[in-house]
């Protein structure tokens, strides 16, 4: 095996985002670690079924870098917790931004500038 890649065995976990079309999922896993993202019918025991958001599934988990990429996913039970996705949003915390206000007036320096130009004028006027 790789380094940087570990193979989990055998965790249950629930699908909480699913698209058939572009053949993605994630699902939640049973031990509360980061989320698994399923790509592709080939990572599935039965390719003929899609999982759907709240169904309850069997997998392997590969961490590869930063991601865990579900393998093996075996369907146990179709739509065995429909609601869950929808809690788990309505129960996330709202994200704080990262994104602040620094300064909402131009460098002080080019501030005393135009403040000093009219009497610069009054004065070679005078």
């Amino acid at each position: 095996m790789p380094e940087g890649v570990r193979l989990e065995m055998g965790m249950i976990g629930v699908v909480v985002w699913s698209s058939a079309d572009r053949e993605k999922a994630v699902i939640w896993c049973e031990d509360h670690a980061a989320l698994a993202y399923l790509q592709g019918r080939d990572n599935l025991s039965h390719a003929a079924c899609w999982p759907q958001p709240g169904d309850l599934v069997e997998l392997e988990s590969e961490i590869v870098g930063p991601l865990r990429h579900a393998r093996r996913v075996t369907m146990l039970s179709e739509q065995e917790f429909p609601h869950l996705p929808a809690m788990l949003r309505n129960n996330a915390a709202p994200s704080d931004s990262h994104l602040r206000i620094v300064s909402s007036t131009s460098h002080p320096e080019s501030r005393d500038r135009a403040t000093a130009e009219p009497e610069r004028r009054a004065a070679a006027a005078g």
